[in-house]
């Protein structure tokens, strides 16, 4: 009696086991099923995904806006190291003033220059890194402040540069590369974007180009806020009507609105975006007037004296 119940144990047991086995197929075939539908789903909606930063949407002023960039073809140019020892070009401004006038604001530093000569340290492609203090022992009586940006990693300097009338280095379809301030052999100056080739703004006298961002203040027209100035330091340059040079470096959370309010009176003719965060510092006789967060070394500073 024992060994029957014993067997009806076994063969139910046997039964349950053969059930399982046959639900397991069954289970898998579903996962792998789940599995592909979604890869399937995935690849369809997935956003393509360029690694070309000049190919990503800019910001407007428009509530949730964007305008795609688009590329610009971008003419030749021949490109040289080294422009040798940096010179100084006599700016000329309209009427004679104090030759530098503090006009800040709250959070907004800003320094005028009336007719000074103007030196950019940056000769070449890789002209090495300098604290401020290096530039303020060269050139103690002058205004002093960091200009373009530059690799971190290696030093070298982005952007348009032109310093002693020659080009080091072309536009490039980047953030970093589509405008700079440039100061002419006359002393004029003007704001360039990536449209207007090297050759022709050589051609014109340009001796000396600061930049790493874009133009705010293009011939005395605001442009179109393009998202470039956000809640970080950045540092600016610019003229007005009578070709005073402006300084300026507006401080944390300014942003684009807080520093267009600050200089909306100083009637500047062309303002350009420069580099900012750590690199961000300004001097005056040799006197520090905007220090830099970090106490970073830099790779091109404009002198004014």
């Amino acid at each position: 009696m024992k060994k029957n119940k014993q067997y009806k144990r076994n063969t139910s047991k046997t039964a349950s086991t053969t059930k399982k086995k046959k639900k397991a197929p069954l289970i898998i075939t579903l996962i792998i099923l789940l599995l592909v539908g979604s890869s399937i789903t995935y690849i369809l909606l997935k956003p393509k995904q360029t690694a070309s930063s000049a190919l990503k949407p800019i910001k407007t002023t428009a509530p949730n806006a964007i305008v795609p960039p688009t590329s610009v073809s971008i003419a030749p140019a021949k490109e040289v190291e080294d422009t040798g020892e940096a010179g100084w070009v006599q700016v000329k401004s309209k009427q004679k003033l104090e030759k530098f006038t503090d006009m800040s604001v709250q959070g907004v530093t800003i320094y005028r220059a009336n007719n000074p000569k103007v030196l950019k340290t940056a000769a070449a492609q890789i002209p090495g890194t300098f604290m401020m203090s290096d530039i303020i022992a060269k050139y103690p009586d002058s205004l002093i402040m960091n200009t373009s940006g530059f690799d971190m990693n290696t030093g070298q300097i982005v952007g348009f540069q032109i310093n002693n009338g020659q080009l080091f280095s072309n536009w490039s379809n980047t953030t970093y590369g589509s405008a700079a301030f440039v100061i002419n052999k006359n002393g004029s100056a003007n704001g360039y974007d990536l449209t207007t080739p090297a050759d022709d703004i050589i051609k014109k006298g340009g001796e000396q180009s600061y930049g790493f961002g874009s133009i705010l203040i293009k011939d005395g027209v605001i442009l179109p806020n393009d998202g470039s100035v956000n809640w970080m330091i950045h540092s600016y340059i610019g003229n007005d009507a009578d070709n005073n040079i402006y300084l300026i470096i507006s401080d944390t959370s300014v942003g684009y609105d807080g520093t267009m309010a600050a200089v909306a009176n100083l009637n500047l003719q062309n303002l350009v975006v420069l580099d900012g965060g750590g690199s961000s510092q300004m001097s005056l006789n040799g006197q520090t007037i905007f220090e830099s967060q970090d106490g970073r070394p830099v790779a091109d500073f404009i002198v004014l004296r």
